[in-house]
């Protein structure tokens, strides 16, 4: 009788945690495709214009005025970005020999696939 009883135990347990590790696989993949859209411009403007059911005529108009926002953003930060650049590649570095050599592969892939990104704008 205590042998069924612990198996029955052990049995539960497992599920219980088969099911976490499930669960969280499942949120972290549907977090990850709810956040991917939100850092591509082309995808924020998109949602814009369909969010206010933008005319062609406002689509042009505002993409302008995004347009005209980036660069004026882009001069302001001229001056200072290399300095940027110098502090994120710093936390970089110093995250990087955080981790165990397969994160460190992991996590250069996670900065390049943003570091494309980037450039893609």
């Amino acid at each position: 009788m205590q042998r069924s009883k612990y198996v029955a135990f052990l049995f539960l347990v497992g599920a219980v945690l088969v099911g976490y590790a499930l669960g969280f696989a499942a949120d972290r993949a549907s977090v990850r495709d709810r956040l991917a859209p939100r850092w591509d411009p082309r995808a924020m403007r998109a949602q814009l214009h369909e969010a206010l059911d933008l005319s062609e005529a406002q689509r042009v108009a505002v993409d302008s005025i995004l347009d005209q926002r980036n660069k004026r953003i882009e001069t302001l930060l001229a001056p200072v970005q290399p300095q940027l650049d110098a502090v994120k590649d710093s936390a970089r570095m110093r995250i990087r020999q955080r981790l165990t050599p397969a994160q460190q592969g992991k996590y250069d892939e996670i900065v390049r696939e943003l570091d494309a990104g980037r450039n893609r704008r």
